[in-house]
């Protein structure tokens, strides 16, 4: 196997274990509700993933027109089937992260937003129209 390509995949596992740590505190930040460290995080994790499409062009670059998963699998490369599995349960780690961490913010806003609906006071009043319905 390529030793160049080697040291991409390590650099890339490296970079995609910096990112699951980043959407780790994310999480803990959402459920302690420190919003001026979910915004420092945020920052984090778009420059994680800037750094990580640049080596997944540097990858692609040197893997041309093959599959990845069938190079791997027809390499002789023992240590680099290793990486290759750790990757991919690395990234089935990080959507499972990013799910969850999106779908408490979304509560929380869902809840904020009902909170809002019920302490804000109703714009129109209700009146009767002259069919005797309550207008809004």
């Amino acid at each position: 196997m390529n030793p160049e390509l080697k040291l991409v995949m390590f650099e890339e596992k490296k970079l995609l274990h910096e990112l699951l740590d980043l959407l780790d505190k994310q999480y803990e930040a959402i459920v302690d509700k420190e919003l001026m460290i979910l915004e420092t995080l945020t920052e984090r994790i778009e420059e994680a993933g800037k750094n990580l499409a640049a080596i997944e062009i540097k990858r692609r670059s040197l893997v041309k027109d093959d599959s990845f998963s069938e190079l791997i699998e027809n390499s002789n490369d023992i240590h680099a089937k290793e990486v290759y599995e750790e990757i991919k349960s690395i990234l089935n780690n990080l959507e499972l992260q990013k799910n969850t961490n999106d779908t408490i913010i979304k509560q929380n806003l869902f809840f904020t937003n009902k909170m809002i609906s019920v302490i804000k006071p109703s714009k129109s009043t209700g009146t009767y129209n002259s069919y005797g319905k309550v207008g809004r």
